[in-house]
């Protein structure tokens, strides 16, 4: 096989993959676009439930915002190197960040928790204005988005090496959300447990 074909040209020439991929993605683009109004107009007004968390009581909080913002987008950046010729687990990434998302959602309002208590709010510049609106929320809680969509960096990776290093930067992420009361610990543990349950259903599907 020629390694100078684009393996997205070849991809493409399949109707069937090329027709998933731009329902996801165009389902994903307007699910992000009503994340705003779901926080604030339906999440934020609903009463919560507060969790006397003994994990996080262990801990005096502390501001990690930039080094939690530092490990996720270089883990997307790896995440995103290691799948760029590979647009089969492009799109299997892809629809595991869909049907996640729609879990959150779900998870948010049936599950609906108040903000842990000493929370410090977690400012990731993109996130605040792609999903929040440029507003604060601090109620976006079960389960954790963040852990979630680091384990689904790790589960669409390949490569052994790179894959324990998406491992430890979601582990670090994990524990300074927690030590930033940015998220009970229940909210952390669920979230990897999701994400493997959806990537394998997908990928047995896909």
């Amino acid at each position: 096989m020629d390694d100078r074909i684009n393996p997205w040209t070849t991809a493409f020439q399949n109707k069937s993959f090329a027709v998933q991929l731009i329902v996801t993605s165009v389902a994903i683009l307007i699910i992000i676009s009503l994340l705003p109004y779901f926080f604030h107009a339906i999440i934020g007004p609903r009463p919560g439930t507060s969790i006397n968390d003994f994990v996080l009581t262990a801990f005096t909080p502390h501001d990690f915002s930039w080094v939690i913002f530092g490990l996720i987008y270089s883990s997307l950046a790896i995440a995103l190197q290691g799948v760029f010729r590979k647009p089969d687990r492009v799109l299997l990434g892809l629809k595991c960040f869909l049907i996640l998302t729609l879990l959150r959602m779900v998870a948010m309002y049936v599950f609906t928790l108040e903000a842990p208590e000493g929370i410090i709010p977690l400012h990731d510049p993109l996130l605040d204005v792609v999903a929040y609106g440029g507003k604060v929320f601090n109620k976006d809680l079960f389960f954790s988005g963040h852990v979630a969509t680091l384990t689904l960096f790790v589960l669409v990776e390949e490569r052994t090496i790179v894959k324990r290093i998406l491992l430890i930067n979601s582990l670090l992420v994990a524990g300074f959300i927690l030590v930033q009361h940015v998220h009970y610990t229940i909210d952390v543990l669920v979230a990897p447990f999701i994400t493997v349950g959806i990537f394998h259903v997908m990928k047995k599907h896909h």
